[in-house]
């Protein structure tokens, strides 16, 4: 039995899916970006009627998901010993109209849509007969659909189903889940996921596929000052540190990559695949005089909706409280306001411009509105600490250097035959004082 191969949940509480805050819909000029554009999953926008194309195929995604297996009624009925803890995960105002069977039936069809789809990213035939049904336009966009914050199926379904067919152990489906949207998100089909551990809790139970996104993509620590320290051999000073929440009491004065490059701050992308991963180095004895790396972001025509249903996610009853995916969402923001911006960040391959223009990046990351949330303890320590080395009239001094005589061979060239020139007037000047060195003749007989 598939129910063997499941912790027993059912009658243990949990809160609703949540919904995005009305306050977020009224603010924002892409309010759409919170709502399905080709298929309802789950009840809060089910019976739309521009989502009936795909309604109309839903039972044909059911044959397609259990074909060659079970009996369809075999899979309902071991939802329906689910069926109290599937009513419980939505609001009772958008359940209520439907009998448990009704429901089921739901639950069943909408999940073997979102399964479909991610099967067929690995299995080419499962694509080809889906595109065949809706055409290709709406096998893309069912992927953009599938990370609404509204738009989802319990977990804990998704899990039935699975194991029922595969006779799968849930452990492995949710790693083979996790390991899906790590590689989609970072566009590395041969990355591996961490270790699980407590903290980033790759493998733990999750009320629906938004949670195991987000926990997949924030899966890096906060640095540990000391140990960085030490494996850099001494050469560099590191000056991401900890703070007293009284040492950081107000908002940095650096404003975007260009104001930062033109103090001397060099940027890279970080080789681990985190959004936590954002990291400052000053440099004692080094050519650069500071470090900025940042996580490789890829930027499509989806990441926009992917960041604005997260931070609802994450300001949502119930979600983590550290807001990692807000925090990051604020810092680029500080960082690109140009296209200079971007186009700085993209030759060092921090950010992949999936959109075509840069003016299209420096968009997308102005219509995502944080609410005036506050960052992570780590990032606002990380922000001091850039704006203490901003402030640093040497260090200022030394880039402006750097930059006007070592930015390009000319330059360079042009203070060398300078130099020379100086030294060349000091010899001349020596030499006409001092004669050349024969002995005068005052004292000759």
């Amino acid at each position: 039995m598939a129910s063997e191969h499941l912790i027993q949940v059912d009658q243990v509480g949990q809160p609703p899916m949540p919904q995005v805050h009305f306050m977020m819909r009224q603010e924002s000029k892409e309010s759409e970006d919170y709502d399905p554009k080709v298929v309802s999953l789950g009840p809060y926008h089910h019976g739309k009627t521009n989502l009936k194309f795909v309604e109309d195929y839903k039972p044909k995604a059911v044959e397609l998901f259990i074909a060659g297996t079970k009996n369809e009624n075999e899979y309902l009925k071991e939802i329906l010993k689910y069926i109290g803890y599937a009513r419980r995960c939505y609001l009772e105002e958008y359940t209520r109209k439907y009998t448990d069977k009704e429901f089921a039936r739901m639950m069943l069809q909408d999940a073997c849509v979102i399964l479909n789809y991610i099967e067929s990213k690995e299995m080419s035939w499962k694509r080809d007969e889906m595109t065949r049904h809706i055409g290709i336009a709406v096998y893309n966009s069912l992927g953009r659909d599938i990370y609404l914050l509204e738009n989802q199926v319990p977990f804990r379904i998704l899990e039935i189903l699975v194991v029922l067919r595969d006779n799968m152990d849930r452990r492995d489906f949710v790693k083979n889940v996790e390991e899906y949207f790590f590689k989609r998100f970072f566009h590395h089909w041969e990355a591996k996921l961490p270790v699980a551990d407590e903290k980033n809790r790759l493998g733990k139970e999750a009320l629906h596929l938004i949670e195991i996104f987000r926990r997949v993509i924030v899966t890096g620590s906060d640095p540990d000052p000391k140990s960085e320290c030490e494996c850099l051999c001494g050469n560099i000073n590191l000056v991401w540190r900890s703070h007293d929440e009284s040492s950081i009491s107000s908002e940095p004065l650096f404003s975007s990559v260009t104001d930062l490059k033109s103090k001397g701050i060099t940027f890279s992308a970080s080789e681990i695949k985190s959004l936590r991963e954002v990291r400052f180095y000053a440099y004692k004895f080094h050519l650069k005089s500071a470090e900025l790396k940042l996580p490789r972001s890829y930027v499509t025509k989806d990441t926009r909706v992917f960041f604005k249903n997260l931070i609802a996610y994450e300001f949502s009853p119930y979600a983590p409280s550290d807001k990692a995916v807000t925090s990051y969402v604020n810092f680029m923001r500080l960082l690109v306001i140009s296209q200079e911006d971007v186009k700085e960040l993209r030759e060092k391959q921090i950010i992949i411009n999936g959109l075509g223009r840069d003016e299209e990046v420096v968009e997308m990351y102005k219509a995502l509105d944080t609410f005036g949330a506050e960052d992570t303890f780590s990032l606002r320590s990380l922000k001091v600490d850039i704006e203490k080395y901003h402030r640093t009239k040497a260090k200022t001094w030394m880039a402006d250097l750097k930059i006007k005589y070592f930015g390009s061979p000319w330059s360079l060239i042009a203070l060398s035959a300078s130099i020379f020139l100086i030294f060349l007037d000091m010899f001349q000047a020596y030499y006409a004082a001092h004669g050349s060195g024969q002995p005068s003749s005052k004292g000759a007989s």
